[in-house]
């Protein structure tokens, strides 16, 4: 279920002036990837294991003991149990080679959320990584 606060950004986002100039695959494109990072951010508040098991990419652990996920070997971080959607952004969304980029903000703190296209399944995507600043 999508809370007020992810409705709220993902209505902000489909009427800016940055996507009249998206093709409809880039729009496309866009949408599911900026709604997988707010379902991932609703998932990680929610401790909803089962749902960031699906998709994140294989590269990505989940460490539920601890609480935290691990992109590669220097970047674990601990799983968010808050954010503050009220002062959320849609910042950046950006394709670099094979790698979709989504930022949100919440006021000076950036958070970049990196996929990757699922082998064999078009259209859909996996997490490959978090980071923030």
């Amino acid at each position: 279920m999508i809370s007020q606060g992810e409705e709220k950004l993902a209505t902000s986002v489909t009427g800016t002036e940055q996507n009249r100039d998206l093709s409809e695959a880039q729009h496309e494109q866009l949408k599911e990837t900026l709604n997988l990072s707010l379902r991932a951010i609703s998932a990680m508040i929610n401790k909803d294991y089962e749902y960031l098991e699906e998709i994140i990419a294989p590269t990505v652990k989940l460490n539920k003991e601890n609480n935290t996920i691990s992109f590669g070997d220097s970047n674990e971080i601990p799983i968010r149990d808050s954010f503050d959607y009220n002062n959320f952004e849609f910042r950046a969304y950006m394709v670099q080679e094979d790698t979709v980029l989504i930022i949100l903000g919440v006021n000076n703190v950036s958070y970049e959320f990196s996929f990757v296209e699922h082998k064999g399944k078009s259209g859909n995507y996996l997490l490959k990584s978090i980071y923030t600043n």
